[in-house]
């Protein structure tokens, strides 16, 4: 490790967002993020190995390895060889849900982000340095901030999602192609982007594909590691964060948008998912925007 990437082994944006190097003297460092337990958590290992352990599993990875772990599920380090060095990216659930690009991609993607069976992904060495130099120019902009670092972030985060997205999709091409399942999974991804403000039900989907809802249930399930509910839940949460910050809608009208049976329905789900009430949520955007 140079004595620049030592420099900056721990360098975060207002809590949000943290880029570092670690290695078997420097570890990840979960606290600078301040919602560090509701946060992504992106390894690039770029040298020796290491065990992990990983909610149930217990994995190790080697050099050239890309890990993706998902909020609620944070990875304690077992084990390590002396060579050991890898490149994190933290990343809050509030940050991703604020990032107008991450929406974008989340509501174009037919898979999901990370897998909690395994949080390994298989990526070239072109993916991988494309990889390394976003790390490196996300950790750029941390280190020198400006007047503009918020919309530099969050560009930079979308790029990184979807070269992200580009490379799981491609993998599960090559592990499902010619699959009927997987023609069923690419049409129910079709329909959901369609549909779900309206829809918020497995049995409209699953009607419209002509299976029953068991069955798609499980098609979702052995693809992508998601259940249905996760997917709608997901469009939903990131159309309302949208909505909510960049219209002058009000919570009624928003959830009556996104099909809610009631304000308070949709207030109770949006809580649920982001922690804060919807109000709460807007009023800090606006706050934001001010300051």
């Amino acid at each position: 490790m140079t004595n620049l990437e030592s420099s900056t082994s721990a360098q975060s944006w207002k809590g949000k967002i943290a880029c570092q190097y670690v290695d078997r003297n420097l570890r990840l460092d979960t606290n600078q993020v301040k919602t560090s337990v509701n946060s992504y958590i992106y390894a690039l290992f770029e040298k020796g190995e290491a065990t992990i352990k990983f909610g149930k599993h217990e994995i190790t990875v080697h050099e050239g390895s890309y890990l993706i772990f998902p909020p609620h599920i944070p990875p304690v380090l077992v084990s390590m060889s002396d060579d050991y060095y890898a490149l994190c990216l933290i990343v809050s659930s509030s940050f991703v849900y604020d990032c107008p690009m991450a929406r974008n991609v989340y509501q174009s993607a037919t898979f999901s982000l990370v897998n909690e069976d395994n949080p390994v992904m298989h990526i070239t060495n072109e993916e991988r340095e494309n990889f390394r130099t976003i790390f490196k120019v996300i950790m750029g902009h941390i280190t020198h901030c400006h007047n503009y670092t918020t919309e530099s972030l969050q560009s930079l985060y979308g790029l990184l999602l979807s070269d992200t997205m580009s490379a799981i999709e491609q993998n599960a091409q090559s592990s499902y192609l010619n699959h009927r399942s997987y023609e069923l999974f690419i049409e129910f991804n079709k329909l959901l982007r369609q549909h779900f403000c309206e829809h918020h039900d497995i049995t409209f989907y699953a009607d419209s594909l002509c299976i029953t809802p068991r069955y798609l249930s499980m098609i979702v399930k052995n693809i992508s590691h998601m259940t249905v509910a996760n997917y709608i839940n997901r469009h939903l949460m990131l159309e309302a964060c949208w909505l909510l910050k960049t219209t002058n809608l009000s919570i009624q009208q928003i959830s009556m948008k996104l099909h809610f049976s009631d304000q308070a329905s949709f207030s109770k789900f949006f809580k649920r998912l982001r922690g804060e009430n919807p109000l709460q949520y807007r009023r800090d955007k606006s706050r934001q925007t001010i300051e």
